[in-house]
């Protein structure tokens, strides 16, 4: 069989799982998210994760409330800052981890977490079952709040 056949049954496998999981990933999101900006961070955190051979997160509905009202409280102050974790994360949890940043686009700001090694670890840690996003946007910046839990 021709070396180039077999590259392209490959990279056409690969981007076909690529968008399947992008897919089911919306797909679930858009079920718990109320902006398109926190659909597309979550989209791209389980994309990571997929293509690290991990499994994919479910969305969890309390995570996303806060990290939701955490955004939009980060962008009414215009800084980025981290939450008291354990307040208004529920009680189902043993461990918790949490991405704040902000950045002029969700692409943007996600190539920073994935750049940062304390940020990626928490995107790509196989222990993490549940997250929540939240974006909130402001003065044409984009507040991102991320949170992880087992």
């Amino acid at each position: 069989m021709d070396v180039r056949a077999v590259r392209n049954r490959t990279s056409v496998a690969r981007l076909t799982v690529t968008i399947l999981l992008l897919g089911g990933a919306t797909l679930l999101a858009t079920s718990c998210l109320s902006n398109s900006e926190a659909v597309e961070s979550a989209a791209l955190i389980n994309s990571e994760r997929g293509n690290a051979g991990l499994g994919l997160l479910a969305q969890d509905q309390t995570l996303t409330a806060k990290a939701e009202a955490w955004a939009a409280k980060m962008a009414a102050a215009g800084t980025a800052s981290h939450s008291d974790l354990s307040q208004g994360s529920g009680s189902n949890w043993t461990k918790i981890a949490e991405n704040v940043g902000r950045a002029g686009s969700i692409a943007e700001m996600h190539q920073l977490f994935m750049e940062s090694p304390k940020h990626r670890e928490a995107i790509l840690n196989s222990g993490y079952t549940r997250f929540g996003t939240g974006v909130a946007v402001a003065d044409g910046q984009y507040f991102v709040v991320q949170l992880f839990v087992k």
